[in-house]
C-alpha cells in the first residue's frame, strides 16, 4: 500500500495546492497518474502479487480563487523608530516585499502609502496628505510592489489613515478585474492622527473614541460594504499586548475590517510575527487550504507495518512525540505527522509525503491519494 501526498515547494506555486481524490473499490476514473504499485505496471482490474486489485486513479484539481490586495503602507516619521535591528519601516518593507514576491503569481498586489506624495493641495502638504494607489492591483507585479516599497523613504509626516482609505475605496469602487476576494492590507506603526478633512487631530486613545479613529472606523465600514475587507498589520515593540490602550484604534480598525483569523482581541497582526502574517496570507487571500499533517487511510492499519517519509526520509513513529502516529479521528484510519515534521509540511518545506505498508497492501485495496498541482 502506498500512499503519497505531493506537494510543490517552490514559491512560484505555494498557492496553487491541489485537492485529494481518495481510490478505493468503486474508484473514479482518472488520468495523467502513474498507476503502478510497488513498481509493478498493471492494468485496472488486475492484482499485484500480493493480491490487491489495481484501480484506476483520478488527480482532483484544486485551483484558488484569485485576490486583490492593496498594500497600504504608512511611511509617517515615527516609521523612522528603531526596531530590532533596524527600524520599524525596515522590518515592515523587508516582510511586505518577501510577500508580494512570494505570492504575485496567485495574487493581484498594489501599493498604497501614507501621507501620499502626490497631488496632493497645499492645504494638506502638513503630513495629512492622502493619495491614490501609485502601484495599481495587477498580477505578476510583486516587482513593482517591492520597488515603491523601497521608494517608500525617507518618512515624514502623520498617519492619514481615513483619508488614505477613502483613496483605497475610490480605487475598488472603479477596479473591474472580475475578482471578488479583495484587501486592503495596512500596515501602520499606531493609531490615526489625522482626520478625514485631512486636519490633524488626536488619536483613538484608550477607547479608540478620537476623531481620527472615528473617521477611519467609518472608512473600514465602507470598504466592508463594498466587498473589501480590511487586514491591519502593527509595526512596533510590543504592539499586541497593548490593544486596549493607544492600540485600542488598531484594533478596532481589524475587528471591523472582517478578516480577523480568530476570535479575540488584537485582531490585528504584528511585524514581529512575520509566520502569522504569512499564514493570513495563505488562508485568507488565496482560500487556500494547507497541506495536511493528517493523511487518510482506506482501512484500518497496523503501525508496524507502516513506513512514514518526507521527501523520501524516514520519519520515526513517535505516539506522544515528534514523528507520526496513528489517528483514530478519521475513520477507519488515519495517519497523523507531528511536530517539526508537521510544520515542514505546513510551511512548503516538504516535496512529498509517503506513507507505504512493507508488504504493500492494506487489506485488498490498494491506495494513490495523488496531487496534481497545476
Amino acid at each position: 500500500m502506498r500512499v503519497q501526498t505531493r506537494y510543490n515547494s517552490s514559491v512560484a506555486r505555494k498557492l496553487k495546492l491541489a485537492g485529494v481524490a481518495l481510490c478505493m473499490l468503486g474508484g473514479l476514473a482518472c488520468a495523467e497518474v502513474d498507476d503502478s504499485i510497488n513498481s509493478e505496471a498493471l492494468d485496472a482490474g488486475s492484482s499485484n502479487a500480493q493480491g490487491c486489485v489495481v484501480l484506476k486513479k483520478e488527480v482532483a484539481k484544486f485551483d484558488p480563487p484569485q485576490a486583490d490586495v492593496l498594500i497600504l503602507f504608512d511611511r509617517s516619521g515615527s516609521m523612522d523608530t528603531a526596531f530590532g535591528s533596524g527600524t520599524r519601516y525596515q522590518a515592515a518593507a523587508a516582510l511586505l516585499s518577501d510577500l508580494a514576491l512570494t505570492y504575485a503569481a496567485h495574487v493581484k498586489f498594489g501599493y498604497q502609502e501614507m501621507p501620499g506624495r502626490q497631488g496632493c493641495e497645499s492645504s494638506f502638504l502638513c503630513g495629512c496628505c492622502a493619495s491614490a494607489p501609485t502601484v495599481g492591483v495587477a498580477g505578476n507585479n510583486g516587482q513593482a510592489v517591492a520597488a515603491a516599497i523601497a521608494a517608500a523613504a525617507p518618512m515624514d509626516g502623520n498617519t492619514p489613515t481615513a483619508a488614505s482609505l477613502q483613496a483605497a475605496l475610490a480605487y475598488y469602487e472603479k477596479l473591474d478585474d472580475g475578482i471578488n476576494n479583495r484587501f486592503v492590507l495596512l500596515a501602520t506603526d499606531g493609531e490615526p492622527n489625522c482626520t478625514l478633512a485631512g486636519a490633524p487631530s488626536n488619536g483613538g486613545g484608550p477607547n479608540a473614541s478620537g476623531p481620527a479613529c472615528t473617521d477611519a472606523l467609518l472608512e473600514v465600514i465602507n470598504l466592508v460594504a463594498l466587498g473589501v475587507r480590511v487586514i491591519v498589520l502593527g509595526v512596533g515593540e510590543g504592539i499586541a499586548d497593548d490593544a486596549s490602550g493607544e492600540n485600542a484604534c488598531l484594533d478596532a480598525l481589524a475587528n471591523a475590517g472582517g478578516a480577523v483569523a480568530s476570535p479575540g482581541s488584537p485582531g490585528f497582526y504584528t511585524v514581529s510575527n512575520p509566520q502569522q502574517l504569512q499564514l493570513a496570507v495563505e488562508r485568507i487571500f488565496g482560500g487556500v487550504t494547507r497541506p495536511s499533517c493528517l493523511l487518510p487511510m482506506p482501512c484500518s492499519v497496523d503501525e508496524t507495518n507502516l513506513v512514514v517519509s518526507l521527501d523520501g526520509q524516514q520519519i520515526p513513529y513517535a505516539p506522544g512525540g515528534v514523528g507520526w502516529h496513528l489517528d483514530g479521528s478519521l475513520s477507519p484510519a488515519g495517519v497523523r505527522i507531528t511536530g517539526r515534521y508537521c510544520d515542514m509540511i505546513e510551511h512548503f518545506q516538504v516535496g512529498f509525503v509517503e506513507v507505504r505498508s512493507v508488504d504493500g497492501c492494506c487489506g485488498n485495496i490498494p491506495v494513490n491519494i495523488a496531487v496534481n498541482i497545476p
